[in-house]
């Protein structure tokens, strides 16, 4: 009796301890989830900053959003570090489906972090710009203006020549960590996010080639066009 009562506490602790490790599996992967969804959150309202300050040339609004990816890329960066190490994580990971989709919500986590690293690079950039059209509002630019404004922008071109090296490394980045992830058998709401992130890559790669004219940034952003 007392070996059959002994059986019966051996089970039951075992089935608390997996409990136990069942619900912290389940906070965990809540964990990386709600990490996503802030640096999600973040990255959006910082590319609608600027977008909004390409129209208002307001450097607070873009240093609101320089703020915001920098919060998105420790949210990528941290949900990444957790789907990566953590212990329970990695243990269903052991799992052939649950690994593979553990693996591409790392990179996908890699891939938030790297694109919110390029944004930073560019908002620095986008709040000189915007000083210099503070500079000159409510102007009628003359051709001696525009000559002035031309050579300012060229002396921005060179201080942030390592900006834009830095937008392009981490975009390509961005595309390796890509290229490692094959949606085919992730589950639909997973592949669902990895179609939004590959339009919002091309997007990128098409904003960063405008970029790196940065007479065109400048003619943008002051309303003006700028002499060749």
């Amino acid at each position: 009796m007392r070996a059959r009562h002994g059986r019966g506490a051996v089970i039951a602790i075992v089935g608390l301890a997996l409990l136990a490790v069942v619900s912290y599996t389940g906070y965990a992967g809540t964990t990386v989830y709600q990490q996503l969804e802030s640096g999600r959150r973040q990255l959006v309202a910082a590319q609608a900053g600027i977008s909004a300050a390409a129209r208002s040339a307001d450097p607070t609004e873009l240093r609101v959003s320089a703020d915001q990816l920098r919060q998105a890329e420790r949210d990528f960066s941290d949900a990444g570090r957790r789907a990566r190490n953590d212990p329970a994580l990695r243990l269903a990971a052991g799992f052939p489906a649950a690994g593979r989709n553990l693996d591409a919500i790392a990179h996908l986590a890699g891939i938030g972090a790297d694109m919110s690293r390029a944004g930073e690079e560019a908002a620095a950039v986008a709040i000189q710009v915007a000083a210099l059209k503070q500079q000159y509002a409510g102007r009628t630019l003359t051709p001696d203006d525009l000559q002035v404004v031309l050579r300012q922008a060229q002396g921005i071109a060179r201080d942030y020549s390592a900006s834009t090296q830095a937008i392009g490394q981490q975009l390509r980045a961005a595309h390796r960590e890509r290229a490692l992830v094959k949606t085919t058998n992730l589950v639909g709401p997973l592949k669902d996010a990895y179609g939004a992130l590959d339009r919002a890559l091309a997007e990128a790669d098409t904003a960063f080639l405008r970029f790196q004219d940065v007479r065109q940034v400048l003619s943008d952003f002051m309303g003006v066009r700028l002499p060749a």
